[in-house]
C-alpha cells in the first residue's frame, strides 16, 4: 500500500481569498507530503483526483479519508483581517478495482475561506466549495490505463457587506493517461476542469451567465465567479527494489475570474513545478516510508476592471513550499501525515486507508 491564501484580497491569487490554492492542491497526506507531484504516481484513492488513470493501479477495494487543517503564517496589517483553511474531513472515497478497470466515487471540500476586509469600501465573506464525484480507470494494455471521471461542485459564498453572494451549483470532469514507459519510469497527464459559479443579486436572483475569452482568459459581463482549469505532465521513477519513488511534475493553472462590487477581478494563469522523493523501508513491519517534496507557485498578474474600464492592475511574487510526509503501512491498514509550509501557511494533512 506504500506504493499506493492569504493576504486578503478581492481577486483569486495566491495573495487573495486563497480558495483557488485548496482547489488545486491534491487531496492526501501522501501526495501533500511529495510536494503535490502526484500524477505519474497516483497509486491510491486520491488518483480520482489527481490522475484517475491511476486508479487502475488499485489491488484490492479501499476506503480511504482524509482530515486537513491549515494556518496562516503571513502577518496581515489593517485593515486587512484573513483566516482561510480546509477544516475537518476534506477528502472521503470508495474505490472498487478489477483486473482491468476501477472504480471510484469520493467527496471532497475542496476549500473554505472567512475573509475580512476593514478599508474604505469594507466587505466580508464566507466561502466554500465541495465535489461530489465518480472516477473509472481502464487498461487499455499491459502498463497503459486511461482514466476519467465527471464531479458536481456546489458553491456557497456568503456576503455580509460589500461582495457578490454566490449559491450555484456546476459539472465539471476531469481526465488522466498513465503509461509505463520502462520498468522504472512512467509518464502522465492529466486534465482538470474548473466549475463556474453564478452570484445572486441581494434578494437573491441569480445572474445569467454571459463568458467570453479576452485575451486567453475567461471573464464575463456578469458577476460570475469561473475557477481555472489545470493540465500538467508528470514522470516518476522507482527502481526494481520498489524503496525509493521520485516524481516530476508541471502544472499549468489557467486564469480566474471573480466578481466584486461594480465590476470584478481577471487572475492570469501561471505554472506550476512540483518534485518530491519517498523513501520506505520495505523490512520493517510495518513498513515506514519517509517523503520530502518541494513546489513553486507561480507570481500571477491581476486585473480589476469596472465596466469596460480596467481599475488597477497587480502581480504578486512567486512562492516556494517546502512539503513533509511520513506513512505507516500495515497488512490492510495506511496512515499517512503531509505538511506544506510556505511563508503565506501552513497545511498539515492526515489520510487513512483500509483495504479489504
Amino acid at each position: 500500500m506504500i506504493g499506493a491564501a492569504v493576504a486578503a484580497g478581492p481577486g483569486w491569487t495566491q495573495d487573495s481569498t486563497g480558495i483557488t490554492d485548496s482547489v488545486f492542491t491534491n487531496p492526501g497526506a501522501r501526495s501533500i507530503g511529495l510536494g503535490g507531484a502526484f500524477a505519474a504516481i497516483a497509486d491510491d484513492a486520491t488518483a480520482a483526483f489527481a490522475n484517475p488513470a491511476g486508479l487502475i493501479q488499485i489491488l484490492r477495494p479501499e476506503i480511504s479519508a482524509e482530515i486537513r487543517g491549515s494556518a496562516s503564517t503571513k502577518t496581515t496589517t489593517a485593515p486587512y483581517v484573513f483566516s482561510g483553511d480546509v477544516s475537518g474531513l476534506g477528502f472521503f472515497s470508495f474505490v472498487y478495482p478489477s483486473r482491468k478497470w476501477a472504480f471510484s466515487i469520493y467527496a471532497h471540500q475542496l476549500g473554505s475561506v472567512d475573509l475580512n476586509f476593514a478599508g474604505p469600501v469594507p466587505f466580508a465573506r464566507e466561502f466554500t466549495v465541495t465535489s461530489y464525484s465518480g472516477a473509472a480507470a481502464f487498461q487499455i494494455f499491459e502498463g497503459l490505463s486511461l482514466g476519467a471521471g465527471l464531479s458536481y461542485f456546489s458553491g456557497d459564498r456568503s456576503s455580509v457587506v460589500g461582495a457578490t453572494d454566490i449559491k450555484d451549483v456546476d459539472w465539471g470532469f476531469n481526465a488522466g493517461i498513465l503509461w509505463q514507459a520502462a520498468p522504472a519510469w512512467k509518464i502522465a497527464g492529466f486534465y482538470r476542469q474548473g466549475p463556474g459559479f453564478d452570484s445572486e443579486s441581494r434578494t437573491g436572483q441569480k445572474t445569467l451567465r454571459n463568458a467570453h475569452i479576452v485575451r486567453g482568459q475567461k471573464t464575463t459581463d456578469s458577476p460570475q465567479l469561473t475557477f481555472p482549469d489545470e493540465y500538467g505532465l508528470g514522470v516518476s521513477f522507482r527502481p526494481s527494489d520498489g524503496g525509493l519513488t521520485v516524481g516530476f511534475e508541471w502544472d499549468r493553472v489557467g486564469g480566474a475570474v471573480d466578481p466584486i462590487p461594480f465590476g470584478h477581478t481577471v487572475t492570469e494563469g501561471g505554472d506550476e513545478y512540483h518534485l518530491g522523493v519517498e523513501y520506505a523501508i520495505l523490512r520493517w513491519k510495518p513498513v515506514v516510508a519517509l517523503r520530502a517534496g518541494s513546489w513553486r507557485e507561480p507570481g500571477r498578474r491581476r486585473t480589476m476592471v469596472t465596466g469596460s474600464d480596467t481599475v488597477a492592475t497587480s502581480t504578486s511574487d512567486s512562492l516556494n513550499h517546502l512539503a513533509l510526509g511520513l506513512g505507516f503501512a500495515f497488512k490492510k491498514f495506511q496512515i499517512d501525515l503531509g505538511s506544506d509550509i510556505s511563508d503565506r501557511a501552513v497545511v498539515g494533512s492526515i489520510s487513512i486507508v483500509y483495504s479489504f
